[in-house]
């Protein structure tokens, strides 16, 4: 079971006390590269006028971070939003971790009124941005053992589809390491050897882990190299080693006499470069790989986004809260929704959030 400890939480009342926010971080000296969770609170005290909030850290060279969650509250006059963020400090010692946030203030008069248009004539929301200066929180990182190439928890598994092949027939090598901690791209199979051709796509990138997918072409036997990464785990503060031991392949040479024609073969004539045909086979067998890869890869980003779009509109629960998101998303695509909206909210018009929702989805 793993105990989540709060060791720094840090409350500021800030603008004449409208605005509360805090900060709770699960840990402020980590090793360098070890995650550490931060959870920020904002609230809205002053409830006379309409608040909305923009905050994120800020981006920097001494660490490396990534929202994931947010929760929120955007009732007018009640504003409240949870964010949560993973944070990677990238070096040892004093890190500063700073932050960018605006608070923008208007009223209900002004939120009317900029939706008071009609469809070619939507008027901009009356507001003041004022840009609140929030204390960095300092985290004191240690350093991590000599030499370590990964710090966290990880295992390192590979595959490898036949150890005979035929002269310029590739094998293919499939390589995967999983685990908890700080990851970036990297190649693991060094690419130029003399008595081999090492093909490669760009590592895949999924979450807590990377794969690499290899093909490996050569006229004779090989070996491949051995891998060995020091690893660092923070939580055990102890060292350990990812190893791939060196691969030996067989490699069956051509039979000249299998290929050539027998009946009409002469002294004189240019024998045929065999291995000039064998790597062309290996370019056109990764290349087809590769063109394949990258079109699946688009057609489930492409549904993913629309399946995101669906769920923020269906996630949506009033009709107050879906004006807003309109306004925000783009007035010009759905300003007769955004006027048919107006005329429900402060025109008392009969159309339930449903239809108007399906509205948005038909489009």
């Amino acid at each position: 079971m793993v105990v989540f400890i709060i060791l720094s939480i840090f409350t500021i009342f800030l603008n004449g006390e409208d605005i509360e926010y805090s900060f709770h971080l699960n840990k402020k000296s980590p090793y360098r590269y070890e995650p550490i969770t931060l959870d920020v609170n904002l609230t809205q005290l002053d409830h006379s006028r309409v608040m909305f909030f923009k905050f994120t850290p800020k981006k920097s060279s001494d660490y490396e971070y990534h929202q994931i969650d947010l929760k929120e509250n955007d009732e007018y006059h009640n504003l409240k939003q949870r964010y949560r963020y993973i944070i990677y400090p990238l070096k040892s010692g004093k890190v500063n971790i700073n932050f960018d946030m605006i608070k923008t203030v208007t009223t209900d008069e002004s939120v009317a009124y900029a939706i008071s248009g009609d469809r070619d004539n939507i008027k901009a929301l009356v507001k003041t941005d004022i840009k609140i200066d929030l204390k960095p929180i300092l985290l004191s990182v240690k350093p991590i053992p000599t030499n370590s190439f990964l710090v966290g928890d990880f295992r390192l598994k590979y595959n490898i589809d036949k150890n005979t092949t035929k002269a310029y027939e590739p094998i293919y090598l499939h390589i995967e390491l999983s685990g908890e901690g700080y990851l970036k791209p990297f190649n693991i199979i060094a690419k130029n050897r003399k008595e081999y051709l090492l093909f490669t796509q760009k590592p895949k990138i999924k979450k807590g882990s990377i794969i690499w997918d290899y093909a490996i072409s050569s006229k004779k036997n090989f070996t491949t190299p051995k891998v060995n990464l020091k690893a660092f785990n923070p939580k055990s503060e102890k060292s350990y080693y990812l190893t791939i031991p060196p691969i030996h392949i067989k490699v069956k040479p051509l039979d000249k006499k299998t290929i050539l024609d027998k009946e009409d073969n002469p002294k004189s004539a240019k024998e045929i470069d065999l291995s000039k045909i064998g790597w062309l086979l290996s370019y056109i067998a990764i290349f087809i790989a590769g063109f394949l890869t990258p079109r699946d890869i688009l057609k489930r980003r492409f549904i993913k986004r629309e399946k995101t779009i669906r769920d923020e509109i269906r996630d949506i629960k009033s009709k107050k809260e879906l004006l807003k998101y309109l306004l925000s998303k783009d007035r010009d695509r759905y300003k007769d929704i955004i006027s048919t909206l107006e005329g429900v909210i402060y025109r008392d018009k009969s159309i339930t959030l449903k239809e108007i929702k399906e509205m948005i989805i038909d489009r």
